[in-house]
């Protein structure tokens, strides 16, 4: 058969003849492994770490502009409502505003909001130890 070219002799990623395919696919294999090496290499002697977290990126990075990190310690504090109340009366409640001191949150009925009024000041604790910045001094309950 004329024209027709077998697998073993073409090597179809690079469009070119290979006399010996085996031979080619360890030496690039070799040069892969070699190049990883020395990537890591690269990456020690410049003293990177692994990937860090944003939320622990974000305050060296706002650091220069104080209302920013009011504000992402206001979205910190919004989300671990469901922390502090626990999943089923998160289900039934969402922190949704934070004030001039007060946590505004809105519940489903008047049972919940009677419910969470109970718990208000094990709830300002929490959010007094975790987040003194804040300055939360009320929760305000609203259906």
């Amino acid at each position: 058969m004329q024209g027709v070219v077998t697998l073993r002799t073409f090597y179809p990623r690079f469009g070119t003849m290979v006399l010996d395919p085996e031979k080619e696919l360890k030496r690039l294999y070799s040069d892969r492994l070699k190049d990883r090496r020395q990537s890591k290499s690269k990456r020690r002697l410049r003293g990177e770490a692994s990937p860090q977290a944003l939320s622990n990126l974000l305050p060296s990075y706002f650091s220069k502009n104080p209302e920013t990190m009011t504000k992402i310690e206001t979205s910190r504090a919004l989300i671990a409502w469901s922390k502090y109340v626990g999943d089923s009366a998160a289900a039934q409640s969402q922190a949704i505003r934070l004030r001039a001191g007060t946590l505004t949150v809105k519940v489903t009925s008047p049972l919940w909001m009677q419910q969470l009024s109970l718990l208000k000041g094990k709830i300002l604790q929490h959010y007094r130890r975790d987040f003194p910045g804040l300055k939360i001094k009320n929760i305000f309950f609203t259906s």
